[in-house]
């Protein structure tokens, strides 16, 4: 879930929105290139920011707490998810698994919310012909992100390769390379993003990191989407680590941030 803090209510709003975007667009791509969990995780992905907008437009409107209130029908909604009924069918496609999600979910709304979120939730036409994953289609991908490591094993490697990257990059910025130095501590960024993502998702018992496919995603289209970087190596890193985390709740980009070598 994200979360409501220091971004103003229109920041939030939009953010969700955006994120419903591009987690759709990941999907779509998933699906056409027969990646089963990845396309799922994506697709729910996007479905729960489609969801946050819709609750965040019409708690605002309606209460004096939006804040509290939108913590608590949000957590009412998605604890609903535990209580979805399987797809009834020999074997599920990806878009099975989705639809059965979203009744769990809407099973929760009064007819009025019901209304909202299904308007704004996408077609699922494009995971009919995707089969659900298998358990072993899972395991496959999350050996496959963490090259056959254990989670921890892979999170202090990552984490090591980030700091030799980013001794580089102040090699080079000393030498007056401030292109190569700003290339440098990007992968050393992305290499700390993604240690923070799998200990994270480990550390709330995502064991099959499916929040990490997610959260990848909007961090890596959103610093892909930069037009631009200030000039000078300090203000460039700054501004590539701001973008990472602005697809993030606030707390999880403020911990992303601290988790990063420092520059």
């Amino acid at each position: 879930m994200s979360d409501v803090g220091k971004r103003s209510a229109e920041e939030f709003y939009s953010q969700c929105l955006a994120n419903a975007r591009t987690l759709e667009q990941a999907a779509m791509s998933y699906a056409t290139a027969g990646d089963a969990v990845s396309a799922l995780a994506t697709a729910w992905g996007g479905d729960v920011f489609a969801v946050q907008a819709v609750l965040w437009e019409r708690i605002l409107v309606m209460s004096t707490t939006p804040q509290r209130q939108f913590y608590r029908v949000a957590d009412a909604l998605f604890s609903g998810l535990n209580r979805a009924t399987p797809p009834l069918v020999d074997r599920p496609t990806c878009r099975d698994v989705i639809r059965a999600a979203r009744d769990g979910l809407l099973a929760e709304c009064d007819p009025a919310l019901r209304s909202s979120i299904e308007a704004g939730w996408s077609g699922l036409s494009y995971l009919a012909t995707v089969q659900e994953p298998s358990v072993a289609d899972v395991e496959a991908s999350v050996q496959e992100r963490l090259n056959g490591l254990t989670p921890a094993a892979f999170v202090v490697q990552r984490r090591r390769e980030a700091a030799a990257a980013m001794a580089v990059a102040q090699s080079e910025r000393v030498r007056g390379d401030t292109v190569a130095a700003i290339q440098s501590a990007y992968e050393s960024d992305f290499l700390g993003l993604e240690a923070y993502l799998v200990e994270s998702s480990v550390a709330v018992g995502d064991l099959s990191l499916q929040s990490v496919i997610v959260r990848w995603e909007l961090a890596s289209t959103a610093v892909g989407q930069l037009a631009g970087l200030p000039d000078g190596f300090v203000p460039a890193v700054q501004r590539i680590r701001e973008v990472l985390g602005s697809c993030l709740a606030e707390a999880d980009a403020v911990r992303l941030r601290d988790s990063l070598v420092p520059v």
